[in-house]
């Protein structure tokens, strides 16, 4: 083993003495093509002066140029899923999620050396580099906004994420003492002169950066050192109150979970006064207009980009941030417990796998401005072509204490300039820069390694897009038990139904492979008015069947793939439907108050027998 770890420690310091001697080409030159013979076209007599700055420098430019892309790691995943259905007993994390880890040579801290060199030539020449403006040259003054982003503009972010985050770690310390003694806002003052120049670096890369952090807080240590605590973000406006009233009437009447939630909206005008009380009429949920916490007048907020926004600006240093959509079988505070949260700090559930042979526009796009990357990109469906999608973003569960870094990352990929000209163009909203942008600032993460199935009913026999007749809807819902091939008749055509499936909404499961939460609302099609109530009786994995897309059904691939919801969570299902329709009945104009399905206890789901009865 020592004789390993010398041979690597040579290695090691043989290219970095090459790269380092070739650095006159540096800045113009990619860092992934500078060749070591440059060093022969090198003077002796020069590089014995520039051997003197090599231990200086040595930190930023190693992390500003890598060789390798994507490698493996110490950490591992199991990969081959197949036909595991439920996990029994204490599990290692390894096995129950996919892990994110970087090679440790890869992740450089700061130094005084770093420091020191900062007023070097070099150095002052690498800090412009790190702090020039993000926009091309403003060449056309008929334009309207001249803010068009460098084409190589992502590349440069991440060079800049890395250093900023050994350089933020490095200052942490200064920052805890100026505010044990209650001098925190005096870190840009006058720092010690050893420190100064990394101080006036942070400070320039945060106006350049993160600039809509200012308008509040002087440094990004003053956001941070507020959270405190647990708790729940919801991201509301009056579109979504139909789904959100219900949601909050399951966390605290269903599931009977006590964490405190902040919901936030976007003006005045984004969430009316009545729906405000509404919520606020709950014990320790609270509504926030996030123009009245970050600054809008910059980051322009709306749709998926609030919700990064909200999860960092919020007073929790724990967090759980979920959709309006979404509903839980159990307290969301179990999520505290997973043991990837544990370990890593992060919960993130995997998305359907969906349109195979996608995936080569998203791999081009990340090797483009990623240097060096984790062992987890090239376990991804883009990475293996096998599909369009890889996050769900509608649970995400971090703590910030640890990733504070990580989600100012994620919130700069979704910021107005970001997000409008690039991200927003190769991934669907926000959902993947929650695992792009920790990869981007090096930062661990983690996935339960379940895709997202389905939870509803056997068989696509469920009317809805008011198609079918009256009487068959209420024939439906009055728990008629369906044979496998009896039709539906849909104006003149029909409709089989197919007991080999189970359709109905996107299910994500806990670490052993148990259901957990669902979202996509609570009816069989949540854009068609007269859609009636799912009945939840069965579920199956993504890795078990395959997807019917337009009909959000999942076809088993074998007989067995099939699972019977227990019937506790259906009653907690059925308790969800009761909670929906409460809310629908305050709000008809809204939301339409459907007749609930029955709830008979019935065995049978398992194995594809039918169990139409029972929810």
């Amino acid at each position: 083993m020592l004789l390993q770890r010398s041979g690597r420690r040579r290695r090691r310091f043989v290219f970095v003495s090459l790269f380092f001697c070739s650095f006159p080409l540096f800045l113009h030159t990619p860092l992934t093509l500078v060749s070591p013979l440059s060093v022969i076209m090198l003077s002796s007599s020069f590089r014995k002066a520039q051997a003197l700055r090599i231990g200086a420098v040595l930190f930023i430019f190693f992390v500003l140029g890598s060789i390798s892309r994507y490698h493996g790691s110490f950490d591992f995943s199991i990969d081959d899923d197949g036909q595991v259905q439920r996990l029994q007993g204490d599990l290692d994390v390894y096995h129950t999620h996919h892990v994110a880890s970087y090679k440790p040579e890869d992740i450089k801290p700061w130094t005084r050396a770093d420091t020191a060199a900062l007023n070097t030539p070099e150095g002052k020449r690498v800090v412009e580099f790190l702090t020039a403006s993000e926009f091309e040259p403003h060449t056309d003054p008929n334009k309207d906004d001249p803010h068009t982003l460098k084409k190589d503009h992502f590349l440069t972010l991440t060079k800049r994420l890395r250093v900023y985050r050994a350089l933020w770690h490095s200052l942490k310390e200064y920052y805890d003492q100026l505010a044990a003694e209650n001098r925190q806002d005096q870190l840009y003052d006058e720092p010690p002169p050893h420190i100064a120049p990394a101080v006036q670096l942070l400070q320039r890369m945060e106006q350049v950066t993160f600039p809509w952090i200012w308008k509040h807080h002087k440094t990004s240590y003053d956001l941070y050192s507020e959270y405190s605590g647990q708790g729940i973000i919801m991201c509301v406006g009056n579109g979504h109150t139909k789904y959100a009233r219900t949601a909050i009437k399951v966390l605290r009447e269903v599931v009977k979970s006590e964490l405190p939630v902040e919901i936030y909206y976007i003006g005045e005008g984004d969430l009316t006064l009545d729906n405000r009380e509404w919520y606020e009429k709950f014990e320790n949920v609270k509504t926030i207009d996030i123009r009245t916490v970050i600054d809008d007048e910059m980051l322009q907020l709306s749709g998926w980009a609030v919700k990064p926004f909200a999860l960092l600006i919020s007073r929790f240093k724990e967090a759980i941030l979920m959709d309006s959509d979404a509903y839980f079988l159990a307290d969301p505070a179990v999520m505290f417990e997973d043991s990837g949260y544990k370990e890593i700090g992060t919960v993130y559930f995997y998305d359907r796998l969906l349109f195979p042979g996608a995936g080569h526009k998203q791999r081009t796009w990340m090797e483009e401005f990623l240097p060096t990357m984790s062992n987890h990109p090239g376990k991804t469906a883009w990475f293996n072509y096998q599909g369009d999608h890889e996050m769900e973003s509608g649970v995400v569960a971090i703590d910030k204490g640890r990733h504070f870094l990580g989600l100012l990352a994620i919130c700069k990929m979704n910021d107005y300039y970001e997000r409008n000209q690039v991200t927003y163009q190769m991934t669907w909203g926000d959902k993947e820069t929650f695992w792009i942008g920790m990869e981007m600032i090096q930062e661990r993460y983690s996935f339960i390694r379940f895709r997202g199935g389905v939870i509803g009913d056997l068989g696509d026999a469920i009317p809805y897009k008011d198609l079918l007749p009256e009487e068959e809807v209420n024939r439906y819902l009055n728990g008629e038990t369906l044979t496998e091939t009896h039709p539906l008749q849909m104006k003149g055509e029909a409709k089989t139904v197919n007991l080999d499936r189970v359709c109905g909404n996107q299910l994500h499961f806990d670490e052993k492979g148990e259901p957990l939460w669902w979202n996509s609302g609570v009816v069989r099609d949540k854009f068609t008015w007269n859609s009636p109530y799912i009945k939840y009786t069965a579920y199956m994995k993504n890795e078990d069947g395959d997807w019917d897309f337009g009909d959000s059904c999942l076809v088993q691939k074998n007989p067995k793939a099939i699972m019977e919801l227990e019937w506790e969570q259906r009653k907690i299902a059925f308790e969800i439907l009761k909670a929906d329709r409460e809310a629908a009945m305050e709000i008809p104009d809204w939301k339409q108050v459907l007749p609930l399905p029955q709830l008979i206890r019935e065995e049978g789901a398992k194995g594809g027998n039918g169990n139409h009865d029972a929810v």
